[in-house]
């Protein structure tokens, strides 16, 4: 009995057998990867969670142990203010990544000063502008006060000045401007010094990348701010030239109080600075 064997079908049965396990083991990985990404979300969660209580409560207690006129314990007094500052802005922006990342964000306007949002996260940074000497310029051109998320609009703010801080350069100037155009509320931060050695403009707003110089930080900050100004319906760019960055950022503004759920005026802090900016 002769046996013919059809070698094109068989090598059709093999094709069809390797697709069907490639694509299962894509699907597999898929998984794996979906899995890991919820699972650092709820690490991230956790960790800001977990954190974000002790914090509130020394930054609530440091002021009132102000040592006044004793120099040795003054210093002491800085520093431990000023790491427990540091700590409260990390916290906050890992909880605003896993909340991002968890696809929990909220959006609640109120009736705010944005210049009031600028001093604010100014005080916040006390330290690290003394520490450089910078001096810091606001120009509102906005008379009036406007409806927009305060929680997130200060947080995009703070970290804007926050990166303008650790790259500008000793005894410079950062130029906040704030303007409206169109309905939409433009905040400009510019700090002087040199702009991010990236190849593409997308690379500085992409979490946990390296920074200009080439060391690793945890490059969350502009990743926040660009998520945050996308969630509004906003955006976020940059200009560099050889002695000054730019960052802009842009947000529609809502003009009916009626459909804004707008909540009394400046009501925006974190309850961890309640106390904490008293300085």
């Amino acid at each position: 009995m002769e046996v013919i064997i059809d070698h094109k079908a068989l090598e059709c049965d093999i094709t069809h057998s390797e697709i069907e396990f490639l694509s299962r083991k894509i699907l597999d990985l898929n998984k794996q990867l979906i899995d890991s990404e919820k699972a650092k979300s709820r690490f991230l969660s956790l960790v800001a969670n977990s954190l974000i209580n002790p914090i509130s409560v020394l930054l609530s207690m440091i002021p009132h142990l102000d040592p006044k006129n004793d120099v040795r314990s003054a210093k002491i007094y800085d520093t431990v203010y000023e790491q427990a500052l540091v700590l409260d802005f990390r916290i906050q922006n890992l909880l605003a990544a896993a909340e991002i990342e968890n696809g929990q964000v909220d959006i609640s306007y109120a009736l705010i000063d944005p210049t009031e949002l600028v001093n604010e996260a100014i005080k916040s940074l006390k330290y690290a502008i003394l520490e450089k000497n910078i001096q810091i310029n606001i120009h509102n051109t906005i008379e009036q006060k406007v409806v927009s998320d305060p929680k997130k609009l200060y947080l995009i703010i703070r970290n804007l000045l926050d990166n303008g801080c650790f790259y500008g350069i000793k005894n410079g100037i950062i130029d906040v401007s704030i303007e409206e155009k169109e309905s939409k509320l433009l905040v400009s931060v510019k700090n002087q010094g040199e702009g991010p050695k990236v190849e593409h403009k997308p690379q500085i707003f992409t979490r946990f990348a390296y920074g200009p110089e080439g060391y690793h930080g945890l490059g969350i900050g502009l990743s926040i701010v660009r998520d945050l100004c996308e969630l509004m319906d906003g955006t976020i760019d940059y200009e560099a030239d050889t002695s000054s960055v730019t960052f802009t950022m842009t947000l529609p503004l809502e003009t009916n109080l009626s459909n804004s759920e707008a909540y009394g005026s400046n009501e925006f802090l974190f309850e961890s600075f309640d106390d904490a900016i008293e300085l």
